[in-house]
């Protein structure tokens, strides 16, 4: 059966051969290399002869001394780019230009050994007449290809000798010795791929923006990232010989939490090691192996305030307001700008009262991206949204475990995210007095305690502080403190009710319009006069914030909104309008300038500065008008 295989091969080979016009009595192969590609492919075949040689020697060797055969190695073409072996064999191959660079496939020497394999894609042995061309018919050749794991021939190994030294077992050996160039090649590109893995893994991790620490089973460091180095300030080797439970010393709290099935996640420890004072975010994980068996503990960590600069980054966003947002025309809102780009690059405490919805936070805002503090965070709590329970965990922090419900590991507080920048105490006339006598102490001292816990931190913050209440009249209730007052207070700002600035309610309504229909993707919608004439008039008691949400009613429903006022309001407002139409009396520009000017006259009692801002003009101006028109102040 096996015999018959090989004639069929055979016989196909010289079919081949036949067709390609191959003269048998041609004396070498049709095909060789010139030196530079001769030289090129054995440099590009470097890699697999390092593979291959050690399984060629070991075949040598089996073969004896004086055997009389030589090894060659072809690539994938059939052109040799190898030849060892039995020296007078080398010679007698040489005659014949078997040689390294000479092409050993069919269409250069025909049926052959080597360029048989590479078409049947089996080992093959071609003897004596067996051969196509006469002047190989001198040789007995053994070859076998071999291929990479995904089936792609990638050359051959070929024993040949005189024809006398025939023997079966001749295409055993060298198809055995094939097979293993075949798996040694496979095991190599396995190596490499897990080296390649394991680097691909540890660049990822070493670009890691947190530090990792890989803990075995017996708490040692068996690896550690770039990130832990350069946050530790260490050496890599030197790391590696640390003992974990001295340089973390919650190690074994954490160990015992995670084999009992947990993972920890951004809590909070302590590095034990010189001229490291931070606090650090940890998370860790058991590492399992495929079977579930724990190897070990792999340890992130990142310090603290990379967490707060994040938090930071992020709602800062929506800390974007500055005094070129803040839209008046009125000359006593106008003031209140001034002065307050005035104070704002001083460290100084300030207190913004005012109404609800007169922008108070706005201008804190404002003042901080003015200040010296601009880069730094501006953190917001209202006071009086707090529970009196949850306020002072919210402003100082807490540790694990100081009340029912704590995060484990702890959390910063509103004083520790706002460091180096801005804290807007809202509503601060609504803070219990209990919680007055923490906020002085920290204020008095520049220091803050966590809730439950022992350590003094401390902090780098600048107070703005804002309420609606008249807080004189709150420490004469004995609802706040005085102390504190004259601490927070130390650059007041009052900002005026809308009502105090009626020639803004126009200029700010049509803003809200604008704003409100890109919002909504509306158009701005029409007003009727009898709306209008209302927005003007009405008092406003929400104010601007009541103004926008009046705007963004109006462009949801397109206009058609029926003020919500009482109708004797309403009355008032038609009353208004035909009083108006009934007394109106045709008069020149000059007589209703001077009208205007005495009215406001007599209305500020004479007060000349004050008349002029309400009129808009300077004071000279005014003089000059109340010369012109003969007028009494």
């Amino acid at each position: 059966m096996e015999e018959n295989r090989h004639q069929e091969i055979i016989r196909r080979s010289h079919e081949r051969s036949g067709e390609l016009g191959i003269d048998k009595n041609q004396a070498y192969p049709l095909l060789m290399l010139d030196q530079d590609r001769l030289k090129n492919l054995i440099s590009g075949r470097k890699k697999l002869l390092d593979i291959a040689a050690p399984h060629i020697n070991d075949l040598m060797e089996i073969l004896g001394e004086n055997h009389g055969f030589i090894a060659l190695l072809t690539d994938d073409k059939g052109i040799i780019f190898h030849l060892v072996g039995d020296k007078d064999a080398i010679e007698d191959a040489k005659a014949y230009k078997m040689v390294e660079g000479a092409s050993m496939n069919e269409s250069s020497v025909g049926t052959n050994a080597m360029g048989t394999a590479i078409l049947e894609r089996k080992p093959v042995q071609v003897t004596a007449e067996e051969h196509f061309v006469t002047s190989f018919q001198r040789w007995t050749c053994s070859a076998a290809p071999f291929f990479d794991p995904a089936g792609r021939l990638i050359g051959i190994l070929n024993l040949s000798a005189k024809k006398e030294k025939t023997h079966p077992h001749t295409l055993g050996l060298v198809s055995a010795a094939a097979k293993a160039i075949e798996e040694s090649i496979r095991n190599q590109i396995v190596t490499e791929d897990l080296y390649e893995a394991r680097q691909f893994a540890f660049s990822i991790m070493n670009q890691l923006s947190y530090g990792l620490i890989a803990i075995n089973k017996k708490d040692e460091i068996q690896w550690v990232n770039d990130t832990a180095c350069r946050s530790l300030n260490i050496r890599r080797t030197e790391f590696l010989t640390l003992d974990i439970t001295t340089l973390i010393p919650s190690y074994r709290k954490i160990k015992s939490s995670v084999l009992n099935g947990h993972y920890l996640l951004d809590e909070e420890m302590r590095i034990n090691y010189p001229e490291v004072h931070e606090k650090y975010l940890c998370n860790a994980f058991s590492m399992r192996s495929e079977a579930g068996a724990n190897m070990g503990i792999t340890l992130t960590f990142r310090p603290l305030s990379r967490m707060v600069n994040l938090f930071n980054k992020f709602t800062a966003k929506f800390n974007h307001y500055s005094f070129r947002d803040i839209i008046t025309q009125s000359r006593i809102m106008q003031k209140s700008i001034e002065y307050a780009q005035t104070v704002a690059k001083s460290p100084s405490t300030i207190l913004i009262t005012g109404e609800s919805g007169t922008g108070k936070e706005v201008f804190a805002q404002a003042i901080h991206n003015q200040s010296e503090r601009s880069a730094g965070p501006f953190v917001a709590i209202n006071c009086g949204a707090i529970s009196s329970t949850l306020i002072e965990s919210e402003l100082f922090g807490y540790e694990e475990g100081a009340f029912t419900g704590a995060r484990k590991g702890g959390m910063p507080g509103k004083f520790e995210l706002a460091a180096k920048g801005t804290l807007f105490l809202d509503e601060i006339g609504e803070m219990p007095p209990d919680m007055q006598v923490k906020l002085l102490r920290s204020l008095q001292e520049k220091q803050i305690t966590r809730l439950g816990g022992s350590e003094t931190i401390s902090v780098n913050v600048r107070i703005i502080a804002a309420t609606n209440k008249d807080l004189k009249h709150e420490i004469s209730e004995g609802r706040f403190r005085e102390d504190l007052y004259y601490r927070i207070s130390v650059i007041p700002i009052h900002l005026p009710a809308l009502r105090e600035r009626p020639e803004d309610v126009s200029l700010l309504f049509r803003h809200f319009l604008e704003s409100k229909a890109a919002m909504l993707n509306k158009p701005i919608p029409e007003i009727n006069d009898d709306l209008r004439l209302w927005i003007q008039e009405h008092n406003w008691p929400g104010n601007v914030r009541e103004l926008e949400n009046m705007a963004e009613k109006i462009v949801l429903l397109n206009g058609f909104v029926e003020p919500d006022v009482p109708l004797s309001e309403k009355a008032n407002h038609r009353e208004a309008e035909n009083s108006h139409q009934v007394k109106f009396e045709a008069k020149t520009l000059e007589e209703h300038e001077k009208q205007c000017i005495a009215e406001t006259l007599i209305e500020c009692e004479g007060n000349i500065s004050k008349t002029a801002s309400i009129l808009g003009i300077g004071r000279n101006t005014l003089y000059q008008k109340i010369r012109k028109y003969d007028l009494k102040h």
